[in-house]
This record gives structure tokens, C-alpha cells and sequence, in this order.
């Protein structure tokens, strides 16, 4: 696990037992693990925190953690990410956000709006960002959304989409959602990620499994982490 990131999710867990009094409205804490679906050994872990503080019920700031643990690659990968947020209704909300990707030292500053409501029985979400790694500038922007079912199930998808100088990387995927009463949330999904590079484009699917626990009362972070490297997942 990626110490850094390790570090953030132990304090932040730390900090919503001790600031729950104080305006702590919710926190979370997770693990995915992804895989490619041709059999080869690429994949990966990432470790994710997050915890959201409240101000006068319409405004509120939050701060999401992430590490990346690639499969049979010896690199260090991380990402930060701090949003402030209006609460429009108990159902909608926007903001912004600023967010950090580091891999291996090499870091990309991520500047953008976010945005998210339920809408016709479930809930939907999307974000667009400018990256700047200091040499090259791109856009990142993305999509989420989830559909309760029943007995808590729940059908969930994502899209996300990175453009930098004319070449494009992008994920899409759909599973299925399984929360507990009391206890943690348990995901699966299917995807795959397209490269579409000088002029060439490639794909693969991919595969991923995963575990969250949220608290506080609004059981986890209204926004999670904006990162290029959540555009491909484990690779």
C-alpha cells in the first residue's frame, strides 16, 4: 500500500471519530482491485480515503485520498483531491475541486467543476477538469451514476475520458452494488479502456472487485478523487 496515501487514510479516519461533534457530516475508507480480461499480469490495488466537513448545511469542504498499487510494476502513484461543495438540496449539489496526481514523482495539478443529483430513482454525477503535468495541458472529465434496486443491490456505471494533444484515453464500465444494513458497501464490475494514440487505437476489458465503508450521516464524501489515473483502472 502507498504510504502516503496509508498515512491520509489513517488521519482522516482518526480525525472523523474525534471531529464528528464539530461538523463531520460523513467519511469513508476503500479498496478496489482491478485486472485486465486477457489473462495477462497487469492489474492493480488502490487504496482510498476521504472525509467531508460541514458548514451551515448548504456548504461544505472535503478532502479524498487515493494510492495506486500496480501489479509487477515497481512505481509509487498517488493522488489528492480537496473540493468545496454547495449543497443545493438535500438531493443536488456542485462545486469545485483541485486535485493532484503523483506517480513516482512526476505530478499533474487538476483544476475543475463537479456536479451531481438523484434523478428518476437514482443517482447520477460528472465532473470536467483541466490537467496540467507542466509540459502538456489535456481535459479530463467523467461520469457516474448508480440505480437502487432492492434488498440493497444496486446497479452502478462509470465513464471517464482523458484528451491531451489530440490523444485519448478512456474507461467505461457497469456492475453491480451489494450494501449491507450496518457495514460496509461490496462491488463488482466489468469494463474496458481505450487508447486511441497517434492515430491508432487499442482496447482491453478489464475486471474489478471492491469494498467501502462509509460513516457519518451522509455515509461517505458527496465527491471521491479526480485522477488520470483512474482512467486506467489497475493498468
Amino acid at each position: 500500500m502507498n504510504h502516503k496515501a496509508a498515512l491520509a487514510a489513517a488521519i482522516l479516519a482518526v480525525a472523523s471519530s474525534s471531529a464528528t461533534a464539530q461538523g463531520v457530516t460523513g467519511g469513508e475508507l476503500g479498496i478496489t482491485y482491478n485486472a485486465p480480461t486477457n489473462g495477462s499480469d497487469f492489474g492493480g490495488t488502490t487504496y482510498t480515503g476521504g472525509l467531508e466537513y460541514g458548514f451551515l448545511q448548504t456548504f461544505s469542504v472535503s478532502a479524498n485520498a487515493a494510492g495506486y498499487k500496480f501489479d509487477n510494476i515497481d512505481t509509487t502513484s498517488n493522488n489528492v483531491t480537496l473540493h468545496g461543495t454547495y449543497h443545493l438540496s438535500s438531493t443536488a449539489s456542485v462545486g469545485g475541486f483541485y486535485a493532484r496526481d503523483d506517480l513516482d514523482g512526476t505530478t499533474a495539478d487538476i483544476f475543475g467543476a463537479e456536479g451531481g443529483t438523484e434523478f428518476m430513482g437514482g443517482d447520477v454525477g460528472g465532473y470536467l477538469g483541466r490537467v496540467d503535468d507542466g509540459t502538456d495541458t489535456g481535459t479530463l472529465l467523467g461520469f457516474d451514476g448508480s440505480y437502487a434496486l432492492r434488498n440493497g443491490f444496486s446497479v452502478i456505471g462509470e465513464a471517464d475520458v482523458y484528451n491531451v494533444d489530440g490523444d485519448t484515453l478512456s474507461q467505461v464500465s457497469i456492475g453491480a452494488e451489494y450494501e449491507l444494513a450496518v457495514g460496509p458497501e461490496f462491488y463488482a464490475h466489468i469494463g474496458r479502456v481505450t487508447g486511441d494514440i497517434d492515430g491508432s487505437s487499442d482496447s482491453v476489458g478489464f475486471f474489478g472487485i471492491g469494498a467501502k465503508v462509509a460513516f457519518g450521516a451522509t455515509r461517505g464524501t458527496t465527491f471521491s478523487n479526480r485522477s488520470v489515473l483512474d482512467v486506467l483502472p489497475g493498468f
